[in-house]
Order: C-alpha cells, then sequence, then structure tokens
C-alpha cells in the first residue's frame, strides 16, 4: 500500500515537473520574442540614429583630403573666429561623398595656440534607451520566476485536492 502511494507521488510529481518544464519553456521563448518586441519599440521611439551615433567621427585631412568649401567657426572662449573647411572629399573614399563637419562639433583653442574638435555633449537618449533596457531585463526575470512560482505551486494545490 505504502509503495503504491510512494509510485503515485513520484509519477504525480513527474508530470508537474515536466509541466513546469514546458511552461517555463514557452513562458521564455514568449519574453524573449515580447522583450525584442519593446525594445524595439523603444529604439524606435527613442529617435536614436545608431548609425551616426556609433559612426566614426571625420575631420579634414589636407593630406588625404580636398576642401570644397571653408567657413568661420568661434572657439570657446575666444573672441576672434578663425577659417576652418566645413565641406571636404576624401581621396580615399570611391564613393565620392561630400564629407561635412557635424553640427554638435565644438572648437576649442589648446594651450600650444593650435585649434581643436571637440564632440558635442550627447542628449542623454542612449543613456536613457540603456536604463529602459536594463528595466526590462530585470522586470522580464523577475515576472518570469513569479509566473513559474505561481504555476508550480497552482500545479501542486491541484495534485494535492486530486489525491
Amino acid at each position: 500500500m505504502a509503495t503504491e502511494l510512494l509510485a503515485e507521488q513520484t509519477v504525480s510529481e513527474q508530470r508537474i515537473t515536466e509541466r513546469v518544464k514546458r511552461f517555463t519553456l514557452t513562458l521564455t521563448v514568449c519574453f524573449i520574442v515580447g522583450i525584442n518586441a519593446l525594445f524595439l519599440l523603444g529604439l524606435w521611439g527613442s529617435g536614436l540614429d545608431l548609425d551616426r551615433l556609433f559612426a566614426e567621427r571625420e575631420f579634414f585631412d589636407p593630406v588625404h583630403d580636398v576642401c570644397l568649401r571653408m567657413a568661420w567657426y568661434k572657439p570657446v572662449g575666444e573672441k576672434d573666429p578663425v577659417r576652418l573647411c566645413k565641406e571636404w572629399i576624401n581621396l580615399g573614399d570611391p564613393s565620392g561623398k561630400v564629407h561635412q563637419n557635424w553640427k554638435d562639433m565644438v572648437i576649442v583653442k589648446g594651450a600650444d595656440g593650435k585649434v581643436y574638435a571637440q564632440e558635442g555633449a550627447g542628449d542623454g537618449r542612449l543613456i536613457g534607451l540603456v536604463v529602459f533596457v536594463i528595466a526590462l531585463v530585470a522586470g522580464g526575470m523577475w515576472l518570469q520566476r513569479h509566473l513559474i512560482a505561481r504555476y508550480r505551486s497552482r500545479l501542486g494545490a491541484a495534485a494535492g485536492k486530486n489525491q
């Protein structure tokens, strides 16, 4: 009698374990698809241009480039503007694309008297997107654990009522 009861419990526990594994796999796949969809929606909603964000900044190099247009730029902290190349063609670029200075480029005059270009400050959207992704992953992990534990306890309660 005790052996039959023990065998029934093991079969019941095996069924519960199999159902929990199946539920976990289904939930994982759904979360992967859902969280990726939310990430892409957040990326689209932020308006970030990743090509521009991670592109290598190009500056005029008189050895490899031909200047097409000059412009006056005022270095930070200086009262006299300096004339710099605004548009140029890179001789090593087979596409012949006209390269331009970035709009957020800041011109500064160094201690040695030379003029340098600095990147402008970002607008914080990338940091906001990273925080959003971290929140999505953390929230998804917590929700998955919570749902699996809840499912397991309900299956256990249902198995206890059936006996």
